[in-house]
């Protein structure tokens, strides 16, 4: 395969998967789903080039359809709630702790952010119930802080370029799935490594006859 059939399959694959999140969004409340087979195309592109599109955007569509579902709920109601603090803040200059609502509200919402921009990811890679995929989602968004901002950036970039150029959504959305799962993937990574470099310290003492602590009192 040469590097133009290369660089022109990724350019295809990248489109049709967007193009796919746009008309499985398009009912709106399943932005989730559509979002979790977009996710499930990137995250199964390896070194020989992407997936069938087609099959694996589905497949990943109907295998997280409930938890997705489920997460964008909560998403909405608490993006609803910051949204109300975030307007109070601007609008009511004379109020009282005025400033603590501000505030709160903005790191509410970068939290909010982070936690979404790695829930999808988390959902695909490691399947598990939706309290254990929000809080690992919460734990990488602020471990890895600048992985996070450059996900959020990517995203609100994406969505800047669809509000001027709205016939750019299906190319952004492609986009943004691609960037955010390879950033994802690179912090999985990190955090895999470590856990190895960690393991592999602990192991000498093992084997020389110091047991790590078994947790029991």
């Amino acid at each position: 395969m040469t590097a133009l059939t290369r660089v022109m399959d990724a350019v295809l694959a990248v489109g049709f998967a967007g193009l796919l999140w746009v008309l499985a969004s398009f009912p709106i409340v399943t932005l989730g789903p559509a979002t979790a087979g977009v996710c499930s195309v990137m995250n199964e592109w390896d070194e020989h080039g992407p997936p069938p599109v087609w099959s694996t955007y589905w497949g990943g569509f109907r295998r997280h359809l409930r938890q997705s579902l489920w997460l964008g709920f909560l998403a909405t109601v608490v993006g609803t709630f910051l949204s109300i603090d975030l307007l109070y803040g601007l609008r009511a200059e004379d109020a009282p702790l005025r400033a603590v609502v501000l505030g709160a509200a903005v790191l509410g919402i970068l939290a909010l952010g982070g936690t979404l921009v790695f829930a999808f990811p988390v959902m695909v890679r490691y399947p598990a119930p939706w309290r254990r995929v929000v809080r690992n989602s919460a734990l990488f968004a602020a471990a890895y802080p600048l992985s996070t901002l450059l996900c959020i950036g990517s995203v609100a970039l994406g969505a800047l370029a669809v509000t001027v150029v709205p016939a750019l959504l299906p190319v952004v959305a492609g986009v943004c799935g691609w960037l955010v799962t390879r950033l994802a993937r690179r912090v999985f990574d990190r955090f895999l490594a470590r856990q190895q470099a960690r393991a592999e310290a602990v192991a000498p003492g093992q084997h020389a006859g110091t047991h790590a602590p078994s947790g029991e009192g």
